[in-house]
């Protein structure tokens, strides 16, 4: 836990003035604290968490720490270039792991595919290195910015999703519906590795990874549309004529506003749209 408070002006004294305490662990003040909705559980993958600091700082939405709080073992980095961050480099020369990072490539490897990639064989089958899954938590801008300076970032294996997924993290702006926060990238990691035989002590654990992000959804959107509940934005929209008749269904919605041409591509000359895309 840790106490956050504004500094009291001169004609008041420090202990009228109230603070927030916040929960250390998923960074929400405690009396809306989502610990004890989490039971954390075990995998034989190895996560790292490459934060922004960014996201560390400001983000009280942000999904990561909620994942690592499920997910027992979990590595936490704060960088943006990850090439001057000792703790990951020495994460990353470890012998005994075998690290890929998840992320759009070109060619990448995928994660939830029918069986493992040939190039996993050799390091995992026949070395008995540990898969170690390196997520970046940032927006797409800043995962663009930390790729573009992290040469190392650039020369990872990289893994990518098959799959049609669609984002349940509805209360937060995305560039289309198939980008996922991160709490659900980790889940469809999961369900791609169990189906590949890389978790075979998994069994459902990782399903409350889905149950986290649903509580959450649905506490903000609650709050959205009850008018008794404080904002930290000013005066609320659904205070608004033209927002009073929006169920909460529709605000589920309400939040995702697909862009064009917002491609998540650090290099150019590997963009679909080549050097007609400005970043």
């Amino acid at each position: 836990m840790r106490r956050v408070g504004k500094q009291p002006s001169s004609n008041k004294k420090w202990s009228e003035v109230k603070s927030r305490t916040y929960c250390y662990t998923c960074w929400r003040k405690v009396s809306l604290c989502l610990c004890e909705k989490i039971t954390p559980f075990t995998t034989e993958t190895k996560f790292s968490l490459l934060m922004h600091p960014m996201e560390a700082k400001r983000q009280r939405l942000g999904t990561g720490r909620l994942m690592k709080a499920s997910i027992k073992g979990t590595s936490l980095f704060y960088d943006v270039n990850m090439d001057i961050d000792d703790n990951f480099q020495k994460s990353l020369n470890d012998p005994n792991k075998f690290n890929v990072l998840l992320y759009p490539a070109e060619n990448p490897e995928f994660i939830d595919g029918d069986k493992i990639p040939d190039s996993w064989k050799g390091p995992l089958q026949i070395e008995k290195r540990a898969l170690t899954l390196n997520l970046i938590d940032a927006t797409w801008p800043m995962a663009k910015k930390m790729m573009r300076l992290s040469k190392t970032l650039q020369k990872m294996p990289k893994v990518s999703f098959c799959g049609d997924y669609q984002s349940r993290f509805t209360i937060k702006h995305q560039p289309n519906k198939k980008c996922l926060s991160t709490i659900e990238t980790a889940f469809y990691c999961l369900e791609g590795l169990k189906k590949m035989g890389l978790e075979p002590h998994l069994h459902n654990q990782h399903q409350g990874l889905l149950k986290i992000l649903e509580h959450l959804v649905k506490f903000q959107v609650n709050c959205e549309v009850d008018p008794t509940v404080r904002c930290s934005r000013g005066k609320k929209r659904n205070q608004h004529k033209k927002c009073l008749q929006k169920t909460k269904d529709e605000l589920k919605f309400s939040r995702i506003r697909e862009k064009k041409n917002r491609l998540f591509y650090w290099d150019i000359k590997k963009s679909p749209v080549g050097n007609n895309h400005n970043y």
